[in-house]
């Protein structure tokens, strides 16, 4: 994730920027690896609970102090939820009882209608390994 950064870093320098996070899951090794820059928010939601994934501070094409890379492990039944500032991160999935057992896209659309704000842009992926989607 951060060499892959690193080159969108290069690739937007004519453009206005972006806010970018990239996330990698390793099934075999049981382990997320991660890095964002921007108003990115990240979670991880498994069977034991939640780990949050730090984006900093920048913006992808103009300026990156540093690009930082973060490894946490992937639960089994793990789900990656990821999303930008154009949505609240107030969302509590527990106040949707079986959403996680349901296709990743329901949960998604159901964060989004809920938590976006009416005057920003948003975007939001809700993801988790093929073999555990229903």
């Amino acid at each position: 994730p951060a060499e892959l950064l690193a080159l969108a870093h290069e690739a937007l320098r004519s453009t206005r920027g972006a806010a970018v996070a990239i996330a990698e899951v390793d099934l075999a090794k049981g382990a997320l690896r991660y890095a964002g820059i921007g108003n990115i928010a990240g979670v991880v939601v498994g069977p034991q609970g939640r780990t949050s994934l730090v984006s900093h501070n920048g913006i992808v094409g103009h300026k990156i102090l540093r690009v930082r890379e973060m490894t946490c492990p992937w639960p089994p039944g793990g789900t990656l939820i990821m999303h930008s500032d154009g949505l609240s991160a107030s969302w509590d999935l527990g106040r949707y009882p079986g959403l996680l057992a349901r296709h990743p896209a329901l949960g998604a659309a159901t964060i989004y209608r809920d938590f976006a704000r009416q005057r920003d842009d948003a975007t939001i992926v809700m993801a988790r390994p093929r073999a555990e989607a229903s």
